[in-house]
């Protein structure tokens, strides 16, 4: 397991990777859009349309997978953090059979989509330019295809019992739920 998570661990650290590069380039882009529009008139050709379809898309969804990694994500504890550590802890690790569910459902129809937007050879048409768009549609799946298999292999790691490869930054929540493993007796010592 530990070669898996190293694995998934150089992987997700690739998609933050690209996600910045998309942020720069992003940010020259708009850069040169801008200066090229005030300063003589000649904006860069389907701008919005490559931010749109392409950058954010890049930014927004192939690094979801790192954002887990490093308990990123938003949650939200109404209930839970009345339980005892041990209850949380074991909801909390269900919650990564639930959640891979939901993100290998999402994974499947935005790939069918992908699929779809391709047959059908998408594009947007901007200031005369046509620029296509199918081949962005195949960032979601990606995406989410890699975030459920990173909450697929924390589900194993959590019934195993195993140690975790994926270099995940402690939280004062996950600090909780190890020392709270560590009291039950469910998790190895370090």
């Amino acid at each position: 397991m530990t070669i898996i998570g190293r694995l998934l661990r150089r992987t997700t650290d690739l998609t933050l990777i690209i996600g910045l590069l998309a942020v720069a380039l992003m940010m020259f882009h708009i850069t040169i859009d801008v200066v090229g529009k005030f300063a003589i008139n000649q904006p860069v050709p389907a701008t919005i349309a490559l931010v749109s379809s392409y950058y954010m898309v890049v930014i927004a969804f192939l690094p979801i997978a790192y954002a887990e990694t490093r308990n990123s994500h938003i949650t939200v504890e109404v209930l839970t953090e009345l339980f005892p550590m041990r209850a949380q802890y074991h909801l909390y690790s269900w919650s990564y059979l639930i959640s891979a569910t939901v993100y290998g459902l999402l994974t499947y129809r935005t790939w069918n989509e992908a699929l779809r937007t391709q047959e059908a050879g998408s594009f947007i048409m901007e200031q005369s330019t046509k620029l296509l768009v199918w081949p962005s549609y195949y960032l979601l799946p990606i995406g989410c295809g890699l975030m459920t298999v990173v909450l697929v292999y924390r589900f194993i790691i959590y019934v195993t019992g195993g140690k975790s490869a994926l270099g995940e930054v402690p939280t004062l929540q996950k600090a909780a739920e190890v020392d709270a493993a560590k009291a039950a007796g469910l998790a190895k010592e370090s």
